[in-house]
């Protein structure tokens, strides 16, 4: 049977020790103790994340479903021309994925979500038909380590929806969802502009890819990316720079650079690649991922990524890892918005344009390693079909091409304009 041990034991432990050692322990065990402190106040202030979402329903109802690491600020308001559920929080991270903006019911048009002001942040579920909400909850799951948000509505009448949206303007025009100093009926001050980065592929020394008719891959990425600008250049809150505005060669370095620099709100990088397979053809829309969605994807990153050496320079080295909790936070919201992007880009493109089989893939390209702008690679076809090559050649599909692009953008950045 094990003794009891005898406090005086210890006392006697602590006298013997010299005291330089005994104020040692104490410092350490003091700077423990005040790190631990310091890192909860830090993860007390860090803003709640939104890491879950979906809808459920059918055409009568449908359920929101919004998932947080911690309790939210919120208040819940129906409006009216256009239709829309609104959610006004404190400020919150979002990194949802595709679930929640993919909606079974009919009754939602599409979801939004992001930041509106310093501070805020907001849903907005656009709606096909009047609605009104039978309930709303905001419950911890303490086994499931989160705070879950539920929206049940279900379709009703336009006079009854109107009746509704009006009691919602109400509430804004009082200020009810609107914090102090941001009323809906202050004056509007200047609106914000978005900064939209377009990296033509190649250049200079760096031709790209060839087609079997001479076209080469470098002179239709920059026409592309110009067209692509022209149709841009008519929104007075978007703002257009590329990457190279001649036939001038631009590392890769260089082109992850000049989006951060220029604190871009996205980035295309274009490209008209050649494979082996000359069957393959339409436009491809890619994300980062290290895996890469197929070989095909993996093939491509790895001839991409190897450009530098055509022009004499060694191959560029991906940044180290960081278990800074911001940055990866802003990491993966970011991968988060290349995902949205890149499908309003299928979605638009498909529209106009033929496209691969399964068109929105992914794999590890260089140019897509900003950890904070969202990023695309489009491939508007391959010079290795001769289809491609021929369209990619026309005025007419370059100019029907850039407006669908530019349909997306302005659909990937509307929510923000709406601030």
């Amino acid at each position: 049977m094990q003794q009891p041990v005898n406090p005086l034991w210890f006392a006697w432990r602590y006298v013997v020790l010299p005291f330089g050692v005994v104020v040692v322990l104490w410092a350490s065990l003091l700077g423990v103790g005040m790190a631990l402190a310091q890192d909860e106040q830090d993860a007390k202030a860090m803003p709640p994340i939104a890491f879950a979402g979906r809808i459920v329903g059918n055409d009568e109802r449908f359920r929101l479903i919004v998932d947080f690491d911690k309790d939210v600020k919120r208040d819940v308001v129906v409006l009216d021309n256009p239709r829309r559920l609104i959610i006004d929080m404190d400020e919150v991270v979002f990194s949802l994925g595709e679930q929640l903006t993919n909606s079974p019911s009919s009754l939602v048009r599409g979801v939004r979500f992001g930041s509106i002001a310093p501070g805020r942040s907001r849903i907005v579920v656009s709606l096909n038909e009047p609605i009104e909400i039978r309930r709303q909850s905001f419950v911890e799951l303490k086994e499931q380590e989160r705070h879950r948000l539920i929206i049940d509505s279900v379709g009703t009448t336009q006079q009854r929806f109107a009746a509704i949206a009006k009691d919602g303007e109400a509430r804004l025009a009082r200020g009810a969802t609107a914090w102090k100093g941001d009323r809906v009926t202050r004056p509007r001050g200047p609106r914000k502009t978005f900064r939209v980065v377009i990296d033509p592929g190649h250049g200079g020394i760096d031709g790209g890819a060839t087609g079997r008719h001479q076209s080469i891959e470098k002179e239709i990425t920059l026409s592309f990316a110009k067209k692509l600008r022209d149709e841009l250049s008519g929104n007075p809150l978007i703002e257009v720079l590329l990457t190279r505005e001649e036939d001038t060669f631009v590392s890769l370095r260089e082109r992850l650079n000049f989006a951060r620099r220029h604190k871009a709100h996205l980035k295309i990088s274009v490209h008209a690649d050649s494979l082996g397979q000359k069957n393959i053809r339409g436009a491809t829309v890619y994300t980062l991922s290290e895996e890469g969605s197929d070989s095909l994807s993996r093939v491509l990153a790895a001839k991409q990524n190897r450009a530098d050496l055509v022009a004499g320079l060694s191959l560029p080295e991906a940044e180290k890892g960081t278990t800074d909790i911001l940055i990866d936070l802003t990491r993966r919201e970011t991968e988060v918005f290349s995902r949205q992007l890149a499908h309003l880009l299928v979605k638009h493109l498909r529209k106009s344009v033929e496209l691969i089989n399964n068109p929105n893939r992914s794999a590890d390209f260089f140019v897509l390693k900003a950890p904070d702008v969202p990023s695309v690679l489009l491939e508007l076809g391959y010079l290795s079909n001769d289809q491609d090559e021929k369209l990619m050649q026309s005025v007419a599909w370059r100019r029907k091409a850039a407006k669908s692009v530019a349909d997306a953008i302005v659909d990937f950045l509307e929510p923000r304009m709406e601030q």
